[in-house]
């Protein structure tokens, strides 16, 4: 029978602080600003800009001063350098950039709340104070008012009017207002503007919003006829054998339009992100700028190509109340590099704007391993998990104040979760200091205008075979190539089945770091100052790699070996030790499928007891093995021998934790 144990993070302050082997960058914009270099992210000074981060949702982005210096310090230790600032002109959400609090009426959305400021402006101030970049949304859940001056404005989508936002003139022009207000202003706490302040990284026009992919079709007048209007002035000109007659009635709720329309679509989304673009360099935004935080479908991908940067969303079984919670590690396809390759442009940095793979998945604690190995390997710039918080009551919703400690509450939230935020220490690690290798060979995808434009496929993600087959994401680096863009002789089109495996059971990157069995639901992480297993094992099974080997008592796990010291793990005075496998609240009950939730349950967070031995290769003959507890004190020694250059320990039987340090 499994051991259960618990583990409380405290909202405020982390069990250990690994900031210092990140000096160098601290505070943020001490390197300049951020520009693009081909693939990749620079500084002004040089410095190769690379982003381990979380999203900040609605009401979490105002905290209470002393609570934003808290959390801002507590992100640093965990190995954050980036945060992403999302939802927060919700007006769901208490409080919103428009309105800190309910009570009055919220008539227009075109001046900024001073208190809802003020707060945003500290937390900006005290992230960058620890390193810790913005990637600012401009357009997410804006629900636009009666004066904003806006006809039938009730008929819009209170999610950002998706997507008439992206095509009525009126509508941009309120953007243009507020991008001016949100990033013109002087933040008393910085003395920049956001426009001018070089620990802002990155900008978004927009969030999953598009003419693509809306389930909100456009069918609300005068704005229809706008868009109708559009499409007769732009058909004389790209389309003139279209016969567009004065009654014509296309349905622009089509989710399969014709490759006219779709082309039309394409030059629209264009043309808004083109306009917006100019817009924030007019008010003198310096940083990469990019128009959506998706590219869902290839004719959006074609939309993009002349923004700074691309992104994706990455979601691996969206639990609500119910579900499948499926081990991604058992699937034949990989989803973490599978859906970000289908973007990758040359030349042009891919950022992970979102990755999941939500609570109550039993499996979760595999996500940052394969997230941010993937990332290393691909060479993408930036990994942001969504999401960290999403109310700002330290009290209430920040963390362990509430007797017995704090339990899971919302899906998304990870700020107490020791099955993902408690392996941000590894995965940033492997991510952002560089343990894990690029990948050795570029696979490149070459499209043509029938890919881009396909009626079928351009309102979402294209089917490509030779990506879903996962050999080129997990084994070599991809990217696409879009029309008009030169080719290498070896490029395959996206229908190409590409490579199959030989035994279609298990996948080896072209480093030789990463490896995944999908059929045992087993995989490996091997370099010189990270070694990583996970997945399910049977009583026994050992796992060898170069110079460490782990053997389990039996089921679900992840260990992960992590050199602080900064020497090769061989040579490494101090070693960071994470072992987590499932968590969950205290008293959640499931059906026997654990596919329904039954009952939440109640905090404190409790943790499986990972079980199992590891030998490991030392030169450091004088070391000894501590269990760490939530307030980063030792509970105990864990016996360890050390013979013949080997040191060996037993996890789990003695002191259990998910953290235990190495250390002379």
């Amino acid at each position: 029978m499994s051991k259960w144990a618990e583990y409380t993070f405290h909202w405020d302050d982390a069990p250990l602080d690994i900031s210092p082997l990140f000096a160098d960058e601290i505070p943020a914009g001490k390197h300049g600003f951020l520009k693009t270099e081909k693939e990749s992210f620079t500084f002004e000074d040089g410095t190769k800009g690379k982003f381990w981060g979380v999203l900040i949702n609605s009401a979490a982005c105002f905290p209470e001063h002393s609570a934003a210096d808290k959390v801002a310090r507590r992100l640093a230790k965990f190995g954050v350098n980036m945060v992403r600032l999302h939802q927060f002109d919700a007006e769901w959400a208490t409080p919103n950039i428009f309105q800190f609090s309910k009570g009055t009426l919220l008539e227009s959305t075109r001046r900024l709340d001073p208190e809802s400021l003020d707060r945003f402006d500290y937390l900006i101030h005290a992230l960058e104070k620890e390193g810790i970049y913005i990637f600012m949304d401009l357009l997410v859940y804006r629900t636009f008012k009666e004066k904003d001056e806006l006809e039938n404005v009730y008929a819009l989508s209170p999610n950002g009017a998706k997507p008439y936002s992206c095509f009525v003139p009126e509508i941009i022009e309120l953007q243009k207002e507020y991008a001016g207000q949100l990033l013109g202003h002087t933040n008393p706490y910085t003395g920049k503007s956001l426009a001018d302040d070089p620990g802002m990284a990155l900008v978004a026009v927009t969030n999953e919003n598009d003419m693509f992919n809306q389930p909100f079709p456009v069918t609300a007048e005068p704005y229809r006829t706008i868009l109708l209007n559009k499409f007769r002035t732009w058909a004389k000109t790209h389309a003139p054998e279209t016969e567009v007659p004065e009654d014509y009635s296309f349905d622009f709720r089509s989710r399969e339009p014709d490759e006219t329309i779709l082309r039309f679509y394409h030059d629209v989304q264009k043309e808004y992100y083109d306009t917006m673009f100019a817009y924030l360099r007019s008010i003198g935004v310096k940083v990469p700028i990019t128009g959506n935080t998706w590219s869902r479908g290839l004719t959006l991908v074609s939309a993009l190509q002349d923004t700074d940067f691309t992104c994706s969303n990455v979601y691996w079984d969206l639990w609500r109340d119910t579900g499948h919670n499926k081990d991604l590690l058992k699937e034949r396809r990989e989803v973490f590099g599978m859906v970000p390759s289908k973007v990758r442009m040359e030349n042009k940095p891919l950022v992970i704007s979102e990755w999941d793979m939500v609570w109550p998945n039993e499996w979760r604690a595999e996500s940052p391993l394969l997230v941010s190995s993937m990332g290393a390997f691909q060479g993408w710039s930036g990994m942001n998990l969504h999401t960290y918080r999403y109310r700002s009551s330290p009290a209430e919703c920040m963390g362990g104040t509430v007797l017995g400690g704090i339990g899971y509450r919302k899906n998304f939230e990870t700020f107490m979760d020791p099955a993902k935020f408690g392996l941000f220490y590894a995965a940033s690690l492997m991510f952002r200091r560089g343990d894990v290798a690029q990948a050795r060979e570029t696979r490149v995808i070459a499209l043509e205008e029938k890919d881009v434009f396909n009626p079928v496929h351009g309102m979402a993600n294209h089917n490509m075979p030779n990506i879903e087959s996962m050999l080129n994401c997990e084994k070599h680096r991809t990217e696409i190539r879009l029309p008009g863009s030169p080719v290498p002789d070896d490029a395959i089109g996206p229908d190409d089945p590409g490579p199959a495996a030989a035994d279609e059971k298990e996948v080896l990157s072209d480093t030789q770091e990463l490896y995944r069995n999908w059929e045992r639901g087993t995989g490996w992480i091997d370099t010189a100052r990270s070694k990583s297993v996970f997945g399910t094992f049977r009583p026994g099974e050992k796992i060898p790699l170069k110079g460490a080997e782990f053997t389990f008592n039996g089921g679900f796990a992840t260990v992960t070996l992590s050199s602080l010291s900064g020497e090769d793990l061989k040579e490494a005075r101090l070693i960071l030790i994470t072992a987590v496998g499932r968590a969950d609240n205290s008293g959640a009950v499931y059906n026997p499928s654990h596919t329904e939730r039954i009952s939440m349950g109640h905090g404190p967070v409790i943790f499986e007891v990972i079980e199992g031995k590891i030998r490991m290769e030392s030169s450091v003959p004088s070391m000894k093995l501590w269990s760490i507890d939530p307030d980063g004190a030792y509970t105990g020694e864990v016996p360890s021998t050390f013979k013949d250059g080997f040191r060996e320990f037993v996890l789990g039987e003695t002191y259990p934790s998910i953290y235990y340090l190495l250390s002379i």
